[in-house]
């Protein structure tokens, strides 16, 4: 997949193969290494492999997905993308290469811009802020990029400090992209230091929902002040359906 350039340069050169297992990397990485453009660019030259390696009988590709969105190269994942290239004709992986080289050197490549899902044919708009990309250790970077923001504010104005409401979003994003054990036990913390107020109505997806006037009274503070913070939260995460009462 890789081996080294015989003019006796650094570089190296990449097969079809190779060139999809980089591509895993540039759409389910770390975000900050590359660009929305560099990630539709990847996810379309993998969805067009495997759907090259479909035609001539590949039947592992949802298996594919799933491996590459774990963000872990491991040997079953190389074996299978070298197994499905295997199987698709050298003219149209030259061809795919080409197609992929041309596309990247345009200035303005005309490709709407999507993240990947797990599997080909579904995406998710690269403005989805709930689309995680897990970094080698699991855990999406921004999960980490919040916490190490909010041990600078308390190392530089003090441990209160965090809870300004300016700092909201912080713990917002922290949440967002917590790893699911992560989020269960803040969940769990939060019910046993009763931090919530008693659920009156639930959401249309029957997830119970709060305003600001209960979260107020359950905390002894004003409206006004439980409404600044909510100003600091992503507007995605904050409801704004239909309330039903609790029967």
């Amino acid at each position: 997949m890789f081996m080294p350039n015989p003019d006796g340069s650094d570089s190296y050169l990449v097969n079809l193969a190779g060139a999809v297992l980089l591509s895993a990397d540039s759409i389910f990485g770390d975000p900050s290494q590359t660009t929305p453009q560099g990630r539709t660019n990847a996810m379309r030259l993998v969805e067009r492999t495997l759907h090259e390696a479909e035609k001539h009988g590949f039947t592992q590709s949802s298996t594919v997905w799933a491996l590459m969105r774990r963000n872990d190269f491991n040997p079953r994942l190389k074996n299978l993308v070298q197994e499905a290239v295997g199987l698709i004709p050298n003219d149209v992986q030259g061809q795919i290469m080409q197609d992929m080289l041309s596309t990247a050197r345009a200035d303005k490549p005309n490709t709407p811009l999507v993240t990947a899902m797990k599997h080909p044919g579904r995406h998710e708009p690269e403005t989805n802020p709930r689309f995680t990309r897990p970094g080698p250790d699991g855990i999406d970077p921004r999960f980490w990029e919040a916490g190490r923001a909010l041990r600078a504010i308390m190392e530089k104005e003090g441990k209160d400090a965090i809870h300004k409401p300016e700092h909201a979003h912080l713990f917002v994003q922290m949440h967002k992209f917590a790893p699911e054990q992560f989020k269960l036990e803040m969940d769990a913390k939060i019910k046993e230091l009763d931090l919530l107020p008693k659920a009156t109505h639930v959401g249309e997806d029957g997830q119970p929902v709060y305003s600001s006037q209960q979260i107020a009274d359950k905390h002894g503070i004003s409206v006004e002040e439980v409404e600044r913070f909510v100003a600091q939260a992503d507007p995605d995460d904050l409801y704004t359906g239909p309330a039903f009462p609790i029967q």
